[in-house]
């Protein structure tokens, strides 16, 4: 049986930090990944303006990825809200894993790409990776909606939002825009232009639209644009976002989506990531901390899951959606709009 001080399961932008703040304080860290390749996952690859700053402490480069003014539609007009609040850096994920993955091993952390984890047992505090015993002090789940954790907890696991993309090579649609259509109760389409590709997508909650019905609406929107799909691959993917809390019973921990720590309104992930693997990590090395960012974040998070439920329903929908478009058009309200739904 091998022993191991932290083990980490799921190498994405919440395990590899929870893994590089333990082990710069002298942990011993395992991180394991089923995936052959650390970074790539169904997302836009956007940045918010709160993502860079944590990754740009990290040592992320000032030329990686591209940046944009991102742009907004409420009810049919793209607007920008404030040029300074609303830049996002699109940044792809195989991109972000690759610069977390080479932070975490600086910092001692041994990751183990392609070893899915199976036999997990709390009670034993014992897992199998890769067909390997190990013995652990503690688990941190960090595995994704999907968590093999969060499920031998035994807490709910709704995976509510269902978000889908193309990532289509060699065009750059601009500008970066979230457009929220009313038909997605909730939901909305996007167009993320990258430096060599774009990424067009859309999420909603599946119980209103279910995952078939999104395809179809996405290819859609693709036709009337006229943008050829070829051979591009369609990509989807589940988002957790139902937050059940970050540390239970036997050391065992959850992080990022394994948590559902991402707002169901914007369905911003990477920055809940990072910061909840930090503060996590924080906690297990001094369990009087008191984790103030992460609780910030959760203020924003159910102020966000607030105003999503409503919009799930058509009456609501349509009032909220056109205040909002004509607070969109005033312009002393603009920077606040943007705060509210990009705040950290």
């Amino acid at each position: 049986m091998e022993p191991v001080d932290v083990l980490i399961v799921g190498a994405g932008p919440a395990g590899l930090r929870a893994a590089q703040v333990l082990a710069e304080a002298g942990r011993e860290v395992l991180v394991t990944d089923k995936r052959g390749e650390i970074g790539p996952k169904t997302c836009a690859g956007g940045l918010t303006r709160k993502s860079v700053r944590l990754l740009r402490e990290l040592g992320l480069p000032d030329e990686a990825g591209a940046e944009w003014v991102g742009e907004v539609v409420f009810r049919g007009r793209c607007r920008v809200l404030d040029p300074a609040r609303t830049v996002v850096r699109t940044l792809p994920r195989r991109d972000l894993g690759r610069f977390q993955l080479e932070w975490a091993r600086a910092a001692g952390v041994e990751v183990r790409a392609g070893a899915a984890v199976s036999a997990l047992d709390l009670a034993e505090r014992t897992a199998t990776v890769g067909g390997r015993p190990v013995a652990w002090r503690h688990l941190v789940g960090a595995d994704g909606s999907d968590s093999a954790v969060r499920r031998a907890l035994r807490l709910p696991s709704p995976r509510e939002c269902f978000a889908a993309e193309y990532n289509i090579p060699g065009i750059r649609l601009e500008p970066l825009r979230v457009e929220v259509d009313p038909w997605l109760a909730g939901g909305y389409f996007w167009v993320f232009p990258h430096c060599d590709y774009t990424s067009l997508g859309a999420v909603a909650p599946k119980s209103r639209i279910p995952p078939g019905a999104l395809r179809r609406y996405l290819d859609a929107r693709l036709d009337r644009m006229g943008v050829s799909r070829g051979a591009t691959p369609f990509e989807a993917a589940t988002l957790e976002v139902d937050f059940r809390g970050f540390h239970f019973p036997g050391g065992v921990h959850l992080v990022g989506d394994a948590a559902g720590v991402a707002s169901s309104l914007t369905a911003e992930g990477i920055y809940s990531a990072l910061l909840t693997g930090e503060e996590v990590a924080r906690r297990i090395l001094d369990p009087g901390y008191p984790a103030p960012r992460a609780r910030r974040w959760l203020r924003v998070k159910r102020r966000h899951d607030r105003l999503e439920r409503l919009l799930r329903t058509a009456a609501a929908r349509t009032v909220i959606l056109r205040a909002m478009d004509r607070l969109a058009a005033w312009r002393p309200a603009r920077p606040l709009l943007a705060d509210w739904f990009l705040t950290g």
